[in-house]
């Protein structure tokens, strides 16, 4: 990381800031092995002999460790290179800023496809000799694929902003902050074209979309999977399944940048203002709104890499009469390699909304500030906060709801026939937060210093997926969306968000010791050993995280998510329970497998894609919902105990014992959320995070000079 600035006085009111920095983040994995010079000592036909990065084969023989270096050398780069300009003019009661933003984002990582990629993979399972490793020794293997990996994803982007604002001194009671920014985040291009879009705005076969000049790295596999039209940036093709075939556009016929997605700006407004009501100083009302633009980062861009460039070409290696077509050094057939899987299988692995908005938020809060004297100040807040387009992942290629099996259903019920599942990076998610905050702080005073606060919060959103835990959403969405066709499903409290939170910070300088209360007349010597000494402590009480009964067994909609995504239980009564204990964290029999009459906790929702065997779909979801129930919350009180030796003017010796959760206070972790899960509704375990863990220790020693 470097940074550098230049100050420049224009005049006494008038003040210029620059500054340019640059954080680079680059991680290397380095084989210290010549994988190339092996590999070609193989004489293997049809591999190399150049490569475009170190690395070896992928050798797996069933019953064995398999040989999977893969790529040995890999570079991941994510570097931010950042102009700031900021212009400081005071002119009256006012202080007013202007300025602009520009950053350069680089996001490289490593790009392949199947294990070995150029290098090749081959399997051996005893085929040929009833013994994988005995068909290993004679150089046959089942089957063979192998990866045309040209260059890694290598992302470039840019973000640019400029802004205005001004500070306007009413009066000695008033002070109002007003002003304007606009933001423009332009997608992330690829130096080498190795992005990929889904435009699902062409009915029933959707359109590709891909870089300018970049037709070379185009799987012709993967574009025959989805029948894709002979010709590229043409509608001209063969109908199958009752779908048009669907156009290949480079950027410029789709009308889109080159980043495959378009790039909307935004202005977003601030304002705050701090008002003294009364004629002292003792308290302040202070408020204000603002919106805040959300800048996609290198996951988004990431999620782009290597659909439409997965070129793996698969050789099976039996004939007819259950032989080998082939042994080493040979490891291709005479055919292409290319092969095309059924209509309704392509896998479009994610795509982005092409007409992307980037999420924003607006913030808005309201709190009095008051001197209760003694060194002690009390601020009340109402703080709120929403947040609109945010990300969430849905299929675009879900079926309707339906009571036939989602296996006898004839492909065009889908809404793109010739795909199998087109996963989304879509934008129009919310969040909505409120909380009440209450603080007391407490400035140093008699040894003593205190900051205690405690939240009343409300967070409610919709792209957490439908069995969110573990994290908050990221940049990407949560998990991926149950239902494409009722976003409003999964809305519900943010998993990381407690309702109830009191925190409490404190340090205190014990009163022993020269110039305290208590021995402050005591020998050098007893100062040295009893006096000096300082408590520290954080003391934490807060409700537990929103917990979501799932399963993940069966396909009750009858719309194939239940075969790729969690699903939302029934809920036929509250859940709760006056006094829960691990065994029973909450009322089990209030969630059921969706309209099964006679379930029982540990089997699965038979309803499945097995006629005879599963029952048929229902034509709905469950009714579950997310976070419906209410984890255990946490207790913990960590304390540390240090004090500062002088040894000589200069040289000082530190020492401090700490520890975590030091009454060992038992937070139990979350319940088993999975209903076809025998221990559904019971703890397992404690919780090792959040300052929830078992009691910990240590003790440190610290030279200063």
């Amino acid at each position: 990381m470097l940074a550098v600035s230049w100050n420049w006085n224009l005049r006494p009111n008038l003040i210029n800031e620059f500054r340019f920095g640059f954080t680079l983040n680059p991680f290397s994995q380095v084989l210290p092995f010549d994988g190339v010079k092996f590999t070609n000592s193989l004489g293997l036909v049809g591999v190399g002999p150049t490569f475009p990065f170190n690395g070896l084969p992928e050798l797996n023989i069933t019953g064995y460790t398999s040989l999977n270096t893969d790529r040995g050398n890999s570079v991941s780069e994510n570097n931010t290179y950042q102009w700031n300009n900021n212009t400081t003019w005071i002119v009256g009661r006012h202080t007013m800023k202007f300025g602009f933003d520009i950053r350069k984002i680089k996001a490289v990582s490593p790009l392949g496809f199947i294990g070995g990629d150029n290098y090749g993979q081959y399997n051996f399972n005893g085929a040929f000799t009833q013994d994988p490793f005995a068909d290993f020794l004679l150089g046959i293997p089942h089957d063979t694929g192998i990866d045309q990996v040209t260059h890694d994803n290598n992302g470039l982007a840019m973000q640019y902003a400029i802004y205005a604002q001004d500070a306007y001194r009413v009066n000695s009671k008033l002070t109002l902050e007003y002003g304007l920014r606009w933001e423009y985040h332009p997608g992330y291009t690829d130096q080498f074209g190795n992005i990929g879009n889904f435009d699902p705005s062409v009915a029933k076969s959707g359109l590709v979309v891909y870089p300018n000049g970049a037709e070379s790295t185009l799987a012709p596999g993967y574009l025959a999977s989805f029948n894709a039209c002979p010709q590229f940036n043409s509608t001209a093709g063969p109908s199958v399944n009752g779908a048009p075939c669907t156009p290949v556009f480079d950027a410029s016929h789709a009308h889109l940048p080159q980043g495959l997605r378009t790039s909307p700006s935004r202005v977003v407004p601030r304002f705050g203002f701090a008002l003294r009501p009364f004629s002292n100083d003792k308290t302040v009302v202070r408020g204000g709104f603002g919106m805040f633009d959300t800048p996609s980062m290198g996951s988004i861009y990431y999620a782009l890499t290597g659909t439409l460039q997965s070129a793996t070409f698969q050789f099976a290696n039996i004939d007819a009469n259950g032989g080998p077509i082939f042994s080493w050094p040979n490891i291709r057939t005479g055919g292409s390699g290319v092969v095309v899987p059924p209509f309704g299988t392509a896998y479009f692995g994610t795509a982005n909304d092409i007409h992307w908005k980037e999420p924003y938020t607006m913030q808005w809060n309201l709190s009095v500030d008051r001197d209760l004297g003694w060194n002690t100040g009390l601020r009340v807040s109402y703080i709120g906060q929403g947040t609109r387009d945010l990300v969430w992942a849905p299929n675009l290629n879900q079926s309707y709801y339906s009571t036939q099996y989602y296996a006898a259903q004839p492909l065009s019920n889908r809404p793109f026939p010739n795909w199998g599942t087109v996963n989304n990076r879509s934008v129009g998610a919310n969040m909505n937060y409120h909380s009440l905050q209450v603080e007391v702080s407490h400035r140093f005073q008699k040894g003593l210093t205190f900051n205690s606060s405690y939240t009343f919060a409300k967070n409610l959103a919709d792209n957490q997926g439908p069995q969110p835990q573990g994290s908050f959403a990221g940049e990407n969405a949560g998990g991926r969306t149950m239902d494409l066709y009722d976003r409003k499903a999964e809305y519900g409290p943010v998993w990381g968000t407690r309702k109830n939170r009191w925190l409490t910070t404190a340090v205190y300088e014990l009163p022993f010791g020269r110039g305290r209360q208590f021995m402050s007349n005591s020998s050098r010597l007893a100062d040295a050993v009893l006096g000096g000494w300082r408590l520290s402590n954080i003391f934490i009480v807060q409700s537990g995280p929103y917990e979501t009964p799932y399963f993940d067994s069966g396909d009750p909609s009858g719309t194939g998510s239940g075969f790729q995504r969690p699903q939302h239980v029934d809920r036929i009564k509250n859940g709760s329970l006056s006094n829960p204990t691990a065994n029973q964290w909450f009322d089990t029999s209030a969630f059921v497998c969706p309209a099964t009459p006679g379930w029982q906790i540990g089997q699965a929702c038979t309803i499945g894609d097995n006629p005879g065997v599963d029952l048929p779909p229902i034509g709905r979801f469950g009714n579950g919902g997310v976070g419906v129930v209410t984890g255990p919350g946490t207790v913990s009180l960590s304390t540390a105990l240090g004090k500062s030796f002088s040894i000589t003017e200069r040289l000082k010796i530190k020492v401090e014992g700490s520890f975590t959760n030091i009454l060992n206070h038992v937070n139990l972790s979350d319940p088993v959320g999975a209903i076809d899960n025998n221990s559904f509704g019971q703890i397992t375990s404690a919780r090792g995070s959040d300052f929830g863990g078992y009691r910990t220790g240590q003790v440190s020693a610290r030279i200063e000079f």
